[in-house]
């Protein structure tokens, strides 16, 4: 069994349609006009599969402009597909899942729904699937094709999700995924909904290349957290090759929505072939992001998008989807 790397080829983007107003409040109508635009330029680019309740189908084909889009009705609590999802793997030349327990990141215990996506996508695709009883959400574990899976103590520990120890817990997915390393960091953005996850600071993007997000407010508490993330990655990733490089991207500076502090950050973006989607969010990083990322993918378009609105629910680009990889 392995895991393949988001940087590789997809046959599939997975995108949840809005539909929590206790999460979204006033800015739902905005954050769905926002995704269903993330999902139109996705869907130029690869197959892209919306999933909706069926209260909101008619809405969500109206604000879908590209009809090769597939709209496939479910029952949904929330709108954060990369947790909710199977996470998906390669055996023997062919595509499998496993479906990991979803609790409702510990804090929403009403997301009965949600704990049942991973198992209809996989029916509704034809994808061979087993069932794992670890809480595990997709944003909680990124991974490169050295065999190493990261993730934070924060969220895969944290009392709320119910798991075994840090042992237990790196034995069974080394097991699993037949990887060399469990790197832990100890936690992810302050205010973070989830407890932190990865996805939000760090991700690896191919060709001995990692991006870890900073800060340069020093009195911060994620200041402290993302320098010792990055000596803790620089021990781990300079140790294993002289050649790997760990490329430092800022933090946006404060956006609030409706008083609102969003807790946003251009590490979620989503990988296709020829682009890289990232977050834009009207603010002087922007600029300096932009072109970050151009020179660190020089084979793609780098296309910012705009996502305060489905940001204010919570997560991002790479929250809301799901990618299923080419095999």
């Amino acid at each position: 069994m392995k895991l393949i790397p988001e940087w590789k080829d997809h046959s599939c983007c997975l995108i949840a349609w809005p539909c929590n107003l206790d999460l979204y409040g006033s800015q739902i109508n905005k954050a769905k006009i926002e995704i269903a635009n993330l999902a139109n330029q996705i869907s130029e680019e690869e197959k892209v599969n919306m999933y909706c309740n069926s209260a909101d189908y008619r809405e969500c084909t109206t604000l879908i402009s590209n009809k090769s889009i597939s709209i496939i009705e479910t029952k949904l609590d929330d709108s954060w597909m990369r947790d909710i999802a199977p996470i998906f793997y390669k055996e023997k030349n062919s595509l499998n899942a496993i479906s990991f327990n979803f609790n409702g990141y510990g804090k929403y215990p009403e997301f009965k729904n949600d704990n049942k996506v991973s198992e209809f996508i996989c029916s509704n695709l034809n994808i061979p699937y087993f069932k794992n009883n670890l809480t595990l959400e997709g944003g909680a574990i990124t991974y490169d094709d050295k065999g190493n899976l990261f993730t934070t103590e924060s969220v895969l520990l944290n009392p709320n999700r119910k798991n075994e120890s840090k042992t237990i817990i790196e034995d069974q997915l080394l097991k699993l995924f037949d990887l060399n390393k469990i790197i832990w960091i100890p936690e992810g953005l302050q205010g973070d909904d989830t407890d932190g996850h990865i996805d939000n600071i760090f991700c690896p993007i191919g060709n001995d290349k990692y991006l870890l997000a900073y800060t340069n407010q020093n009195e911060t508490r994620d200041f402290n957290v993302l320098d010792k993330s990055k000596k803790i990655l620089e021990d781990e990733l300079i140790f294993q090759s002289p050649k790997n490089q760990i490329i430092q991207i800022p933090l946006p500076s404060e956006i609030y929505i409706n008083q609102k502090k969003i807790i946003a950050s251009y590490i979620n973006f989503y990988f296709t072939k020829n682009s890289i989607f990232v977050p834009k969010f009207n603010v002087k990083e922007d600029d300096e992001v932009y072109d970050i990322f151009q020179s660190v993918f020089i084979d793609k378009k780098i296309k910012m998008v705009e996502t305060s609105h489905i940001n204010y629910g919570g997560g991002n680009i790479h929250c809301i989807t799901m990618n299923i990889p080419k095999i």
